[in-house]
Parts: C-alpha cells; sequence; structure tokens
C-alpha cells in the first residue's frame, strides 16, 4: 500500500478540497468531549480537530442507520428521495467499522436487505484515523480489534508532529488525493506511526491485560439461567438504555404504522432489547417481561451469537456503553467474569 505525507500548513487546502463535493464530518473536540461536527471553512478551527483523540460520544451508526425515518407509504409507493451530496466521514476508527460489519450482515445480507441502509452506505466515503492515545474506556482489544484501521476503509490517516500520514486502501482513496502535491512518507514518518501504533496496542495491553475467555459464548450459555450471578451484574442498572442507544452494533428497530389522511405511513425507529414491551407479541405475550431476562439477552446478542454465528463479538470495545452508563457499569467486569 502507498504511503503519502501531508504537511501540517496544507492540511486545511485539502479538507477544503474534499468538502467541495462531500457533506464532510470529522471528529470535533467539543468542551470536553468529541464529536462528529460537519466541515465548515468559514468557522474551521483545525486546532479542534480530534484526529487523535478516541472514537467520537456518538457512533457512526445515524449516519447510515437513521433513528427515525419513513419506510413506505400505502396506498401510493414511497417516492425515491431526492438525490444527496454523498457524505464523507473523516476520522473514522476501527471501533466504529466493529458496528459497521455487523449492521452489513443485518442489513445487507440475507433474503430482506434494506434499500435504505445500502443507499447510504453505498454514497458514504470513509477515511480511517489511528487511535494513539486509547483511554480507560477503551477495551477493542479484548474483541480482536486494534487501535488503527487497516482495512474497510477508503484512506487511513495518521497523525505525527509535522502533519500527516495517508495510506491509500482503495481505487476510491486513490482519487481522493488525487489533485494534491503529494510526497512519499519516509522512512523515518513510517517508523514515527509504526511506534505510535504499537505504544498504543501495549496501553491497551496494559489496561486490559487478562483476555476474554476463549470459550466465552459456551460461558454465557452455561450462566444464563444463574439468576444470582446476572441480578449481582444488573444491579446498579436503572435502565435508562444510554448503553444501547450509544452502541453502535446495536441494529434492532421497530415498525409502526400511522393514518396520514386517506394515507398511511410507515415510519422505523430505533428499538433497545432493554425496553419493557420490546420482545412483546401480538396477544400480549411477553417472554422477556422481566429485566433480568433482557439484561442477559444483551450478553447473548453481542458475545454468544455474534461469535456462533459469525466469527467474532457484536461488541466494538469502544467504551460509549461504560461512558454513557448512569449506573457505571463497566461491561468488561461482566464478561471478565465468565
Amino acid at each position: 500500500m502507498t504511503i503519502h505525507f501531508l504537511p501540517n500548513e496544507r492540511r486545511i487546502n485539502w479538507l477544503t478540497r474534499l468538502a467541495g463535493g462531500h457533506n464532510l464530518f470529522l471528529p470535533f473536540k467539543v468542551n470536553s468531549s468529541v464529536h462528529w461536527v460537519r466541515f465548515d471553512k468559514g468557522n474551521f478551527d483545525i486546532n479542534a480537530l480530534a484526529l487523535k483523540e478516541i472514537r467520537a460520544a456518538e457512533p457512526i451508526k445515524p449516519f447510515l442507520f437513521s433513528p427515525r425515518e419513513r419506510v413506505a407509504l400505502f396506498p401510493e409507493p414511497l417516492e425515491e428521495p431526492a438525490a444527496e451530496t454523498p457524505a464523507l466521514l473523516f476520522g473514522v476508527k476501527g471501533c466504529d467499522l466493529r458496528g459497521l460489519a455487523v449492521h452489513k450482515i443485518m442489513f445487507q445480507e440475507g433474503e430482506f436487505a434494506d434499500p435504505f441502509y445500502s443507499k447510504r452506505l453505498k454514497e458514504t466515503i470513509l477515511i480511517g484515523a489511528d487511535c494513539p492515545e486509547p483511554k480507560d474506556s477503551c477495551f477493542c482489544n479484548l474483541v480482536g480489534l486494534k487501535p488503527y484501521v487497516v482495512e474497510g476503509v477508503d484512506l487511513v490517516v495518521s497523525v505525527i508532529d509535522e502533519g500527516w500520514l495517508v495510506e491509500v486502501l482503495s481505487e476510491k482513496g486513490a482519487k481522493l488525493i488525487a489533485g494534491e502535491d503529494w510526497r512519499p512518507a519516509s522512512e523515518n514518518q513510517i517508523d514515527k506511526r509504526n511506534a505510535q501504533r504499537q505504544e498504543a496496542e501495549a496501553v491497551l495491553q496494559r489496561r486490559n491485560p487478562k483476555p476474554l475467555n476463549p470459550n466465552l459464548p459456551q460461558a454465557i450459555a452455561e450462566k444464563t439461567n444463574d439468576d444470582k450471578f446476572w441480578a449481582e451484574a444488573a444491579q446498579d442498572c436503572v435502565e435508562c438504555f444510554g448503553c444501547l442507544m450509544t452502541c453502535p452494533t446495536c441494529f434492532c428497530f421497530l415498525l409502526y404504522d400511522q393514518a396520514k389522511g386517506d394515507k398511511v405511513e410507515r415510519t422505523r425507529v430505533w428499538d433497545a432489547c432493554y425496553m419493557a414491551m420490546y420482545a412483546r407479541v401480538g396477544g400480549g405475550a411477553n417472554p422477556r417481561a422481566k429485566f433480568l431476562k433482557r439484561f442477559i439477552n444483551r450478553f447473548h446478542c453481542k458475545f454468544m451469537h455474534g461469535k456462533n454465528l459469525h466469527g467474532f463479538y457484536f461488541c466494538s470495545g469502544c467504551g460509549r456503553c461504560f461512558t454513557a452508563c448512569m449506573g457505571k457499569i463497566d461491561i468488561r467486569n461482566i464478561i471478565g467474569r465468565l
């Protein structure tokens, strides 16, 4: 793969050019948190750009899987939406891509592929970024990920003192850097990047030294009926659902119909398996009426079914569930006991 170098003084020029053909979003430091912000050259402060920080507070999920979306109209069909300017997400982290991997399975494979998700994904460009400064909440190393991106995006950006190293991973990525006067990265610069990556991995290893049980799916299955274990794990949960709403891999949704004059509109909204009515079926039966059953279901989904059926955990190790949790439940403490 080709690695190019962009000096600091030319970063804004490149971003401005990218914004010319895309809705460009970047991670910005807002107060003490990182958030996705649309590029606005007139109000752009390069010093607030947070490429070296960990993932944004919110996942990239809403860019592709809308929290609320009209999906059908009766009796007339839904009109084709107007063409939109393609989105470009600049600074996607490796943990963000785990969510994408899960959603591709859920929304694009099988008989009922989701046209809304597929269209947005096709029209969205992803530029990855290294994660050189993991925080205490990060545990991507426990779920098979690294604090940098090596695939699944078109370009990868690594920040070093004198500028950005940009690695091209696709033909589309090569087109994104066309027109700029790029220099090949020197061996010394690539060594700096590799040293940063190694240090980030070492930090994660020090913070999360104990690997997960290699037979974790089986361990969860065997613990399923141990109510005492799960009740202890869930005792600080206040059912705020923050863990699920901020999770990049969650994919549950609810469809409802609503009369609009002489038409009926069908809308899709995000759902969450902790909600009391989540599993209720026609006739009122609810196999997970008790919260403890819904709490266990989350572990089945993320650490048992995903691994058994698709070969990887449906968890990214991003730590958003912990940082959003009002009860400060650290999922590592639960799966680490299994």
